[in-house]
């Protein structure tokens, strides 16, 4: 087990409540909306290429950006099935005609073309695999019985045929050959809110549930859960973890939290959303060498910050759904996508 060591918190800046979705607002709200701009202007994208149908009423559920072209992003949604786009969001194409909901996705970073999604065929829960850019998929993972699915796919970054998985039960496996064949790994017996490896430290994998942050510095043989703050000023539900080089991000219904040491000390960054009523659901930090330049999704608004939080932008949409996934172009930092979901589809979107 490890222990909490301190708890530093930051200048209190300024915390605007917000309220609550309007019933007035309009439901043609859906899909995806992009800026070419750094944020200043917004456009809904939601064109289906060669349909009559579009996205505009459609939960969008996770956005990946693919990491060996710029150009192309998977669109997974919860009831209308997967797109790709190859101009970065501006049209979307439907594939994999078979399949309604996807619930994850995941991007080979150093093999072209290879992608993992999380679907649901047949009734069942299935991981199906494409080598070819999304042209051709194959199964490589099926549930025991209906009822169940995978919530998270992620890549080990030091091992690029390991690939881990967790289903809705909360149990995590592993396959060491591109999911030719899996091992049960640990039973978390609860579905996770997070999942992923850290990029800098091999075997190192961290996990968020509403028991709390756990870590594993063994590839996943054992998992110590974290003594995050017994005093409960650091919060008890949980919304979302991600590692991203030297920090690790925790936002619970307290607020949003960085530790710079694996979790030993926490710093609260102050930010502008009501974390009770709007908790921070996604994080993206930008590329390049500012790792204090994040973009953060809470509620109807986007939330921009180029100096770790000391001060924000917010990007307020008029929508009745609320930020689930926040997309930004490699080569072209100015180009944010930013998917939006109702709350009840909202799941675990970090890491």
């Amino acid at each position: 087990m490890r222990n909490k060591k301190n708890l530093i918190l930051l200048p209190i800046l300024l915390a605007l409540p917000l309220s609550g979705p309007s019933c007035n607002l309009p439901q043609n709200d859906g899909g995806v909306y992009k800026t070419t701009d750094g944020g200043e202007n917004w456009k809904q994208n939601v064109t289906i290429e060669g349909s009559k149908d579009s996205l505009i009423k459609t939960d969008t559920d996770t956005i990946l950006a693919d990491p060996n072209n710029s150009d192309v992003v998977f669109l997974g949604t919860r009831s209308m099935g997967l797109y790709v786009s190859n101009q970065f969001g501006d049209s979307w194409k439907r594939i994999v005609p078979e399949v309604n909901s996807v619930y994850a996705l995941e991007a080979d970073p150093t093999s072209k073309g290879v992608f993992y999604a999380s679907v649901l065929l047949n009734d069942r829960g299935k991981i199906i695999k494409t080598e070819n850019n999304g042209i051709d998929w194959k199964e490589i993972y099926t549930e025991t019985g209906k009822g169940t699915y995978i919530t998270h796919i992620k890549i080990d970054p030091f091992n690029r045929n390991t690939v881990v998985a967790a289903n809705t039960e909360g149990l995590l496996m592993r396959s060491t050959n591109g999911g030719l064949t899996w091992q049960a790994l640990f039973p978390f017996q609860e579905s996770l809110i997070s999942l992923g490896f850290d990029s800098k430290k091999e075997n190192n994998i961290w996990v968020l549930t509403q028991k709390g942050v756990w870590h594993s510095q063994n590839g996943a043989s054992s998992f110590d859960l974290l003594t995050l703050d017994p005093s409960g000023e650091m919060g008890s539900q949980f919304y979302l973890l991600k590692k991203d080089r030297d920090n690790l991000f925790l936002a619970t219904e307290r607020g949003f939290f960085r530790s710079r040491d694996d979790g030993q000390v926490w710093e609260k960054i102050v930010t502008l959303n009501n974390p009770a009523e709007f908790p921070v659901r996604t994080l993206e930090v930008f590329p390049g060498d500012n790792a204090d330049k994040w973009a953060l999704g809470a509620g109807m608004t986007l939330y921009l910050t180029a100096d770790g939080g000391q001060n924000w932008k917010p990007v307020q949409f008029e929508i009745s759904r609320m930020v689930s996934s926040v997309v930004i172009k490699q080569d072209d930092p100015n180009q944010i996508l930013v998917g939006v979901a109702a709350v009840k589809n909202l799941g675990g979107l970090g890491l």
